[in-house]
């Protein structure tokens, strides 16, 4: 038997140039998490975790500006 474990869907994401992205991703724990990949760093930063989805996506808004933003800038 094989079974598949799913431990988060992708609500939302952006990409933006050179690999940046932003993700809201709803956790099976019921949070929420904004993940980020900017332009200048390839590290993934963690913008928020927490229940409050209406604070995740804003957040989420924030750094999709930032990350479009940053690649309109270089």
């Amino acid at each position: 038997m094989c079974y598949i474990v799913r431990m988060f869907q992708i609500a939302k994401q952006a990409r933006g140039e050179r690999g940046s992205f932003v993700k809201l991703v709803y956790l099976d724990s019921d949070d929420f998490a904004v993940i980020v990949r900017y332009p200048s760093d390839s590290k993934l930063h963690h913008a928020y975790i927490g229940p409050d989805s209406s604070e995740a996506e804003r957040v989420f808004d924030k750094e999709v500006v930032q990350v479009t933003a940053g690649d309109k800038l270089q």
